[in-house]
């Protein structure tokens, strides 16, 4: 009971600090949970083998509530566009299967290699980029719509992300509005978060040396606890981001991911 206790503390401390950062950048909040899941579960014991499948399970689970939320909001605000968004969720769907086939035969320094070098590529993208990258004047349809999102599915899947981070350029690049752009960010997080749990309680469930608390590779504990947390936390950071300067905003976050990604990858090779 005890060892419950301190994980409901750690883990609801850990919710109100991602759901506070991840309303303060506008992000869906997988690139930080999963560095605190990276640095709190060996304190905690967690077994190595299956550190990084617990934590990237857990964090797509985590996807779904938030995703559900905002979500609804772009949908209501009319700019979600369900006929696009049909094919796109096909290319997810397969994205994220074929990741959660692979992900029981990564290594724990496979997938910590993976997420390191994704949050460094997404922090030098969001400090460098200025709108540079054009793909072409209009989104892709069809089978090339499902291709582009299969790589958004996989990734997230491989990284315990919603795939928002990566969908919203991709889009854009594609000469998509904004607004339709980040609503099928988010509606993203609906197909990456749901079928990665699902498929990670599949998956991890006759694993060996998970936590007590767990359906496969999802730890509940976890999952119940930051959850609300999140959710409390999450509009307190909108209303202080909503204070900052936006390009002050983005520095701050594209800094502090490569500075976790750095920090990720010195320990896994120094």
């Amino acid at each position: 009971m005890d060892d419950l206790l301190l994980r409901v503390i750690i883990f609801a401390a850990a919710g109100l600090a991602s759901g506070f950062f991840a309303g303060l950048f506008g992000i869906g909040g997988g690139t930080i949970r999963m560095p605190i899941f990276i640095y709190v579960f060996p304190w905690l014991g967690m077994a190595h083998a299956v550190m990084m499948h617990v934590a990237t399970a857990t964090s797509m689970a985590l996807v779904i509530p938030s995703a559900i939320s905002s979500t609804r909001k772009h949908y209501a605000l009319g700019d979600l566009d369900l006929a696009v968004f049909k094919t796109w969720a096909i290319g997810l769907f397969i994205g994220v299967a074929i990741g959660l086939i692979l992900l029981p035969f990564g290594s724990t320094e496979i997938l910590q290699t993976l997420f390191a070098i994704y949050i460094l590529l997404v922090g030098l993208y969001i400090a460098l980029n200025h709108g540079r990258f054009f793909f072409g004047r209009e989104p892709p349809k069809g089978a090339k719509m499902v291709g582009v999102s299969s790589v958004v599915g996989f990734i997230a899947a491989m990284t315990g992300t919603a795939g928002g981070t990566v969908a919203t350029p991709i889009l854009t690049a594609f000469n998509m509005q904004l607004e339709r752009a980040m609503a099928i960010s988010a509606a993203t997080g609906l197909i990456t978060g749901t079928v990665g749990a699902i498929g990670s309680i599949i998956s991890g469930w006759n694993a060996k040396d998970l936590p007590s608390y767990s359906l496969g590779y999802v730890d509940v504990v976890i999952f119940l606890v930051m959850m609300p947390t999140v959710m409390i936390a999450a509009p307190i950071g909108v209303r202080v981001g909503h204070r900052m300067n936006e390009r002050t905003l983005q520095l701050t976050y594209a800094g502090l991911l490569i500075v976790i990604g750095v920090d990720l990858l010195r320990r896994l090779f120094v």
